[in-house]
């Protein structure tokens, strides 16, 4: 019997030249100027928050355009998963088992106070079958979540290749000094974390919304610097959830705000507050739920009171040290109502989930840069679980969709009772050339382990090695990314090693 390391060799020896004509064929296009923008990566990829100046707590991909037309960069990208789908904080790219080729690109301009961006992205998956989870008595499709409560969190988009089309990083906004009224479909990050934001992250598509709010500005010289940002927009179920029609759409809700005191120099604190509910339950006083949840008392024969709402809500601590090239930052959230506020100060570990790490910028003697960061996450229940009720992060018991948009997360990666640490380390020298290593461990749902498996050789564990490399050639740049990970036990079950690679282009057009 042939080893699976001959398979992945014969698939390569087979299909290599038939990948790079793709791939490359996708970039013959000329074009004379152009607005930067990013490509959305695997994970070896990171946003720079040491050295950001523009934001507090909101974090976006691309920057607004100066001129009446532009051409953004075209970014392309091929990769492939030889086991299993996995991707993390590519936002609405789905990498499946098999290949995925990928290309963002679009056009962008600014005409007085108003500015538009029209950035999609075309990507094909491939999505071959793998072994899934067997299937949950309640679930009503075998591609579905099939643990904690079987969220909208897709295995596998059916059973065919396919060709897809998302709006991507578009958007068409109004700005005025620092004040901003947006329509779009862009992917935000909300806090300090690098890899798992908790309430808001580039983990999955981006979703139509509104966005009032501002960039930071002054309140005093003595005060600091503030930043706010509300969101409204529509949350979609994918294909593979349920056949009920009324609960296809959440309207979603949000609420973030960064502060900058003038005197603690480069210290960011913040805080913000989701929510979601189904559309076939809105009110128009739902606008203000970020503020107070104002609703009925009864939709359609459910006396739930707040519950047609699920909400979370996180709080972080963000400080640099620019002089010596340090930062470190928690953020702490709570997940969905947490009752009185006398059973919160009693018991403010109830349905918490946190994040800590920190970030540390070395300058080697040629001038390149090395960075090296490490992050812990924890989403899984401490034992207040026992005595009284403790759902699961991004999971609900009237919005059974979870925190998705279209089958994919939008919190953090690791998912419901996740717990991860990862370790990166980039190097970046005076070519613009880069180097980078990921060490990542993911317990995948530790809760459903404590309730529904509880035994100790059959934690959902996955370690995970990777290597990436930057070339930057002029207006050219190549980026590739090779992980090897292994899975125990998983879905409880048995072990998985995926081999995933990619390789990438940016055109500065």
């Amino acid at each position: 019997m042939k080893s699976n390391a001959w398979h992945y060799y014969e698939f390569f020896t087979n299909n290599f030249s038939t990948i790079i004509r793709v791939f490359f064929n996708s970039l013959i296009i000329i074009f004379s100027h152009s607005l930067n923008s990013q490509v959305l990566s695997s994970g070896l990829q990171f946003h720079d928050k040491l050295n950001d100046t523009t934001t507090i707590a909101f974090y976006k991909l691309t920057r607004s355009a100066n001129e009446v037309f532009e051409w953004t960069d075209l970014n392309s990208a091929i990769s492939f998963n030889s086991a299993y789908p996995r991707g993390y904080n590519d936002g609405p790219v789905w990498k499946g088992e098999g290949t995925t080729v990928e290309i963002h690109g679009g056009v962008a301009g600014k005409v007085g106070k108003f500015s538009y961006q029209l950035l999609p992205v075309l990507y094909f998956s491939q999505n071959n079958s793998f072994d899934l989870a067997p299937e949950s008595q309640s679930s009503s499709s075998p591609f579905n979540y099939q643990f904690t409560s079987g969220i909208d969190w897709i295995q596998r988009y059916g059973n065919s290749s396919g060709l897809y089309l998302h709006p991507g990083q578009s958007e068409i906004k109004f700005q005025n000094r620092k004040l901003i009224a947006a329509v779009s479909t862009q992917n935000y990050s909300f806090g300090p974390s690098t890899f798992n934001p908790i309430l808001l992250s580039q983990q999955g598509p981006g979703f139509p919304h509104l966005r009032i709010g501002s960039d930071p500005f002054p309140i005093g010289k003595k005060i600091g610097k503030l930043e706010i940002n509300f969101l409204a927009g529509l949350l979609r179920e994918s294909d593979y959830f349920d056949n009920i029609t009324a609960n296809d759409n959440r309207y979603f809700n949000a609420f973030f705000m960064g502060y900058s005191p003038a005197f603690l120099k480069n210290l960011k604190v913040g805080l913000g507050r989701v929510l979601y509910k189904q559309t076939r339950y809105f009110e128009p006083e739902d606008l203000l739920s970020t503020i107070a949840v104002l609703e009925s008392n009864e939709r359609e024969g459910l006396t739930t009171g707040n519950d047609t709402f699920d909400q979370m809500a996180s709080m972080f601590i963000d400080w640099s040290f620019p002089a010596v090239g340090f930062r470190a930052y928690a953020e702490f959230a709570k997940n969905d109502f947490t009752g009185t506020t006398r059973g919160t100060l009693v018991e403010p570990e109830h349905a918490r989930g946190y994040t800590i790490g920190f970030q540390k910028e070395l300058i080697t003697q040629s001038g390149g840069k090395i960075n090296i960061i490490y992050e812990h996450t924890n989403l899984s229940r401490n034992q207040a679980w026992l005595w009284r009720a403790t759902p699961s992060f991004y999971s609900h018991g009237v919005n059974r969709q979870g925190y998705t948009q279209n089958g994919q997360l939008i919190g953090a990666g690791i998912g419901p009772g996740g717990n991860s640490d990862q370790l990166m380390v980039k190097l970046n020298n005076e070519k613009e050339q880069s180097i980078g290593f990921l060490f990542q461990r993911i317990e995948n749902n530790r809760d459903y382990f404590v309730t529904s498996v509880q035994d100790f050789g059959k934690h959902d564990i996955e370690y995970s090695f990777g290597f990436s490399l930057i070339k930057k050639l002029q207006s050219f740049t190549l980026f590739s990314e090779i992980t090897l990970s292994h899975n125990f036990n998983r879905y409880y079950l048995e072990d998985a090693t995926n081999l995933a690679l990619l390789l990438g282009t940016s055109i500065d057009l």
